[in-house]
């Protein structure tokens, strides 16, 4: 039997210390952390689509079977003790921990696994990670504290992929009195049931939720009493607050770092996210459809200038589409497109579109028009779309800024697929986002990309567990997507988080990727 999968990235040291090491202070038990959300969740039933916000609560008070430790960035046991896989990588056999239960005292069991991954698997249910199941052939519980999962293909990434949200485990008890998920309203917007380190205690959508210490952790009882999450949509008044004390963990855009600078009440510490802003064309549209298009936009971009007038000092400009951090991951053979207006108004002639008497792009009468949907409050994305902006109507497009709340048409359109381009992140935190993000049937894929050769490569990474031949895939992927552009990278980001320096046992990451080891964190002087 194959022993327990290592993830992938193992990037500990490679990161030059990404994972900030614990206090060695003895931690005190005690107190209340606030953390901003830029907008309400939308849902906190952590299977059903979602955004941000959600991913962010919902990891605080649901458990998936594995996880990836923020400070060390090593895949680990969570709810489930141990795993294991046979030979050709089809059956995976997952062990639960014994001393797991959910908020209202029932013992969790491999009941509520088999419940919960067969309704990712039914798509009736709408469910965010139903194309993470579509391989599962079926699930079967061994007793009340083992469950195997069969597999039509073999997948050496499962276990990853399950600590990758979405498929945090619901309670049997409580969903199956209710014909689809989406039913059990009260417990998805105010009242959840979970078995992670933190239970609601209050719930006021819109403006905040309140959390309380969850006494029987499987992982031992979290060292703070409570979290209380605020809605604060706004960048600037997120800091505003956490200068005030209102605040005590947010994260900050570098331009506002000088705000924070010298104040006493305030720690900042700078962190590599793994992750890209990116342009992304709706590729069902048939204006972005040419490849000769899709490159001259690229090379419109003078990506350098905008780096360094959105975020100086923070992030470096690359084609490549895997962090330069994942080290073990060969360079692809490509070049970086620099800034090149002229090619690319050539690009765009030899595609067909010459401009009219007002200088506007057309080709067959029809003028090069489009909208870059951005999300509000993101302080960065809403400097990049004003910036891209004027760079696309420098080659004669005519562009629309269309800012929108995340949490309501941005994430609309985006689900639905109905936008035309978008400002958006993507990360990269191990091997299987590739597959998320760009398999033809990738759930994280709004892009509409679809590439017979990139799909092929991926489903031989799935069947092998060496990582040598993973490494080798992922260079021949990254060189396919470079010529066929599924999208731009247009930076790769570093992040500033700002805590109150009470605040102590918290890693250098995303705020969401902490919420699972949120048990760990604590307050100094209560």
């Amino acid at each position: 039997m194959r022993k327990q999968l290592a993830v992938l990235v193992s990037l500990a040291l490679s990161l030059g210390g990404l994972a900030q090491a614990q206090s060695a202070e003895q931690p005190q038990r005690g107190g209340t952390v606030q953390i901003a959300l830029q907008t309400t969740p939308g849902s906190l039933n952590p299977v059903l689509p979602a955004e941000l916000a959600s991913n962010i609560i919902n990891w605080t008070m649901f458990s998936p079977l594995t996880v990836v430790n923020p400070y060390t960035n090593q895949l680990e046991p969570y709810l489930a003790e141990r795993w294991e896989t046979n030979a050709n990588l089809t059956e995976w056999t997952f062990y639960l921990r014994r001393n797991a239960f959910w908020h209202d005292g029932r013992p969790v069991t491999s009941e509520d696994v088999k419940f919960t991954f067969d309704k990712i698997r039914d798509p009736e249910e709408g469910a965010n990670n139903l194309p993470d199941f579509r391989r599962v052939r079926e699930i079967r519980t061994v007793g009340p504290y083992a469950v195997k999962i069969f597999l039509t293909q073999p997948d050496a990434f499962l276990d990853d992929r399950l600590s990758l949200g979405g498929s945090e485990i619901l309670p049997r008890h409580i969903f199956s009195q209710f014909r689809r998920l989406r039913d059990a309203t009260e417990y998805n917007s105010r009242t959840p049931i979970g078995s992670g380190p933190f239970k609601m205690k209050r719930a006021v959508p819109g403006q905040f939720f309140e959390l309380e210490a969850n006494p029987q952790f499987f992982l031992g009882r979290p060292f703070l009493d409570g979290l209380v999450f605020r809605v604060v949509p706004d960048g600037n008044t997120r800091v505003t607050q956490v200068l005030a004390g209102q605040l005590d963990w947010i994260e900050m855009e570098p331009t506002q770092i000088r705000a924070v600078q010298g104040n006493p009440r305030v720690k900042t510490t700078n962190f590599d996210t793994l992750r890209y802003q990116i342009f992304a064309w709706n590729l069902k549209n048939p204006l972005f459809q040419d490849l000769k298009v899709r490159e001259a936009m690229v090379y419109a971009i003078d990506r350098r200038r905008l780096l360094q007038t959105v975020t100086p000092g923070f992030g470096y400009v690359d084609d490549a589409f895997v962090p330069k951090a994942v080290t073990w991951i060969p360079r692809p053979n490509i070049q970086f497109r620099e800034f090149n207006p002229q090619r690319a108004r050539q690009l765009l002639a030899e595609a067909g579109w010459r401009p009219n008497a007002q200088g506007i792009l057309e080709k067959d009468g029809k003028p090069f028009e489009f909208k870059i949907l951005v999300d509000r409050g993101n302080t960065q994305r809403e400097q990049i779309g004003l910036i891209l902006q004027q760079f696309f109507q420098d080659i004669g497009m005519k562009v629309t800024y269309d800012v929108a709340e995340r949490g309501g048409r941005w994430l609309q359109e985006t689900q639905q697929g109905t936008f035309e381009t978008r400002l958006a992140e993507f990360l990269m935190p191990n091997v299987d986002w590739m597959q998320r993000l760009f398999s033809s049937v990738g759930q994280n894929n709004s892009q509409f990309y679809s590439n017979p050769r990139v799909d092929n490569l991926l489903a031989q990474m799935r069947a092998t567990s060496n990582r040598t031949q993973h490494a080798n895939f992922m260079r021949q992927i990254q060189e396919e997507l470079y010529a066929t552009f599924p999208n731009i990278p247009l930076y790769y980001m570093e992040r500033i988080l700002a805590t109150n320096t009470r605040l102590q046992g918290f890693p250098a990451a995303n705020i969401k990727d902490a919420m699972p080891f949120i048990h760990r964190v604590w307050l100094r002087g209560n």
